[in-house]
């Protein structure tokens, strides 16, 4: 890295994970373990604390927020919450004070800790000592993109092999900094990512508070109005069927996979019939952390890998778009997929049928907060070398898109059909779980 040119620097790490620091701004180790655990977006712990915060604050907070978390650790460990803990944070900004000795977030990954920033862009003083008295003292401060965190101090310049004083840019989350990648900056466009969750973005032009669960309301990089849906199990519906017939599958785990899209294809829209609730680890969408999967409709002659592969793209899918129309968004012309699951061979096409716009990628869909996380740093040496363009015209530039598939809109009139008995079969469902 050394030998390159590098003028900026940017930061983006998994979104709500909860990171809580001691005094030497080190993760807090009990007998030479981390406190807890790591407890990732998908821990599903902090539900009936999300929904307490929910009613406290008057809007939506998930229990994947680290909102939740938090009450959940100080609840949980009083002591070490009183006499241990020093800050809080997400990781991305961990590793930005590792590197720069600044305590930062960006507004995506700051909503994405309590909800709703205040006026000035910051985390509301009332709202953080209603969580904790003092509470206030211990988080990051919040600063879009454009602006400058800090610089690779001496233990940055250790770790990356690269010269102190770089600037680095205010850290985010993966789904905004997926977003940038993805050239989504404007109102009225969204994206999908396809990775271990599974989610779909939106910009708006206000927030939604009224339908937690189903749709979070956090801020973009440039701190505009984030509108998410996001799918619990992810791509990990994928990942259970692939080792599900990995032991009778001769070939690679990535042919498996074709395999299992080649199969999916050969069925049309609604899988003969099946409905697929793949709720391996809980559904945030339908505020069902204790959730589990079920496969319904199967008659003789469906038990296959066609049948289960198709039917649990498509509720994955389909609980995008309920998320969706909740939304109540106009003038959607186009989606943009990244990540892993963007390169399944099927999947794509559902998402377009279902949706009912084309769908497209951009470059290095795999590798979507990498790339956003160069863009913003682009754009804070930009914006700190006097320039004045907006984010969106950066990416307008950059943001290469292709691959695009059409959407088969005698599909989507099917889909909608189909969208009505998945929501029917959940909500039917959902006093099993408790």
């Amino acid at each position: 890295l050394a030998s390159l040119n590098i003028v900026g620097i940017g930061i983006g790490g998994h979104m709500h994970a909860l990171v809580v620091l001691d005094k030497e701004n080190q993760p807090l180790m009990v007998d030479g373990r981390l406190a807890s655990g790591a407890i990732m977006w998908n821990d599903p712990r902090g539900e009936a604390e999300g929904v307490a915060l929910s009613e406290m604050f008057g809007e939506p907070i998930a229990a994947r927020m680290t909102a939740s978390r938090i009450r959940w650790f100080a609840e949980t460990h009083p002591k070490l919450w009183r006499d241990r803990v020093h800050r809080v944070c997400v990781p991305s900004t961990f590793v930005a004070l590792e590197v720069t000795g600044a305590f930062g977030v960006g507004p995506g990954d700051g909503s994405g800790m309590f909800g709703q920033l205040d006026d000035s862009g910051q985390f509301a003083t009332e709202k953080l000592q209603a969580i904790a008295p003092g509470f206030e003292n211990r988080v990051p401060k919040v600063g879009p993109a454009g602006e400058v965190l800090g610089a690779i101090n001496a233990r940055g310049a250790e770790l990356f092999g690269l010269p102190e004083g770089i600037p680095v840019a205010y850290p985010e989350g993966d789904q905004p900094i997926g977003m940038v990648a993805s050239g989504v900056a404007s109102p009225g466009q969204a994206s999908i990512s396809l990775g271990n969750s599974v989610v779909f973005n939106a910009v708006g032009t206000a927030p939604i508070l009224n339908q937690r669960g189903v749709i979070d309301c956090f801020r973009t990089a440039t701190a505009d109005h984030l509108l998410m849906t996001c799918v619990t199990s992810g791509c990990i519906v994928y990942d259970e069927l692939v080792d599900c017939f990995s032991p009778l599958w001769k070939g690679t785990k990535d042919e498996l996979r074709d395999w299992l899209a080649d199969e999916a294809a050969k069925l049309p829209p609604g899988a003969g019939g099946v409905l697929a609730l793949p709720f391996y680890i809980g559904e945030g969408v339908f505020r069902q952390p204790d959730a589990s999967a079920a496969f319904l409709g199967l008659r003789r002659g469906q038990l296959n890998a066609g049948t289960l592969a198709r039917a649990s793209m498509e509720a994955n899918s389909m609980m995008m778009r309920h998320g969706y129309n909740g939304m109540k968004l106009s003038g959607l012309g186009e989606l943009v997929l990244s990540g892993g699951g963007s390169n399944n061979k099927l999947w794509p096409q559902i998402i377009a049928d279902v949706f009912g716009v084309p769908v497209k990628k951009p470059q290095d869909a795999h590798e979507a907060a990498t790339r956003g996380a160069a863009y913003l740093a682009l754009y804070m040496v930009e914006r700190s070398e006097g320039g004045t363009r907006s984010l969106a015209d950066l990416l307008a530039e950059r943001v290469q898109l292709a691959d695009t598939i059409e959407p088969n809109l005698d599909h989507t009139a099917e889909y909608q059909e189909i969208l009505g008995r998945f929501e029917k079969a959940v909500e039917t469902l959902a006093p099993l779980y408790g």
